[in-house]
């Protein structure tokens, strides 16, 4: 009983909780896009869907995963070189306590695509704090991203409008 009361309310402080994350905003195509992190929440997309995608921007740049795993003891198939984070690797106060996760947060990636379908506090507490230059993603509640795909609901799509995006755009 007491683990969900400071679950729940680390949820609701990470949600309320401002981020200065400062970062330097610029769009990236293709030509110029050198790193990119994909951002998923885990049983959102399939392990498949993102390491497809993975793949595609893989032949243009350097791709990093990360997942927001809800349940570690849930058996669920993973993303094959992702990286998982739980909401224990962040701490009531909005501190990451996982080192690799601090240092993908404050990375400068050229862009940051996010997969995930839905709001969640710390989801979307790690997206504010990220300070890639281009934060692309669905249309849903939560988290706003600086380019967003509106009617899209899956990975496939997101995949063709994304590489519709990045080919045809000039910076």
């Amino acid at each position: 009983m007491f683990e969900n009361f400071k679950k729940k309310l680390k949820r609701n402080r990470l949600a309320r909780r401002p981020v200065h994350a400062p970062r330097d905003l610029s769009f990236q195509n293709f030509q110029t896009a050198r790193a990119c992190l994909l951002f998923g929440i885990d049983g959102e997309s399939s392990a498949a869907e993102i390491e497809t995608l993975a793949k595609t921007l893989g032949g243009r740049m350097k791709v990093e995963v990360l997942i927001l795993d809800g349940d570690p003891d849930a058996a669920t198939d993973r993303v094959e070189g992702a990286v998982y984070a739980s909401e224990g690797d962040v701490s009531l106060s909005g501190k990451f306590m996982n080192t690799r996760l601090d240092e993908m947060i404050r990375f400068p990636y050229d862009l940051l695509v996010d997969l995930s379908r839905g709001a969640s506090s710390v989801g979307d507490y790690l997206l504010k704090s990220s300070v890639a230059k281009c934060k692309i993603g669905m249309e849903r509640d939560g988290f706003q991203c600086d380019i967003v795909f509106e009617g899209v609901e899956g990975l496939e799509e997101l995949e063709h409008r994304l590489n519709e995006l990045l080919e045809k755009i000039k910076t």
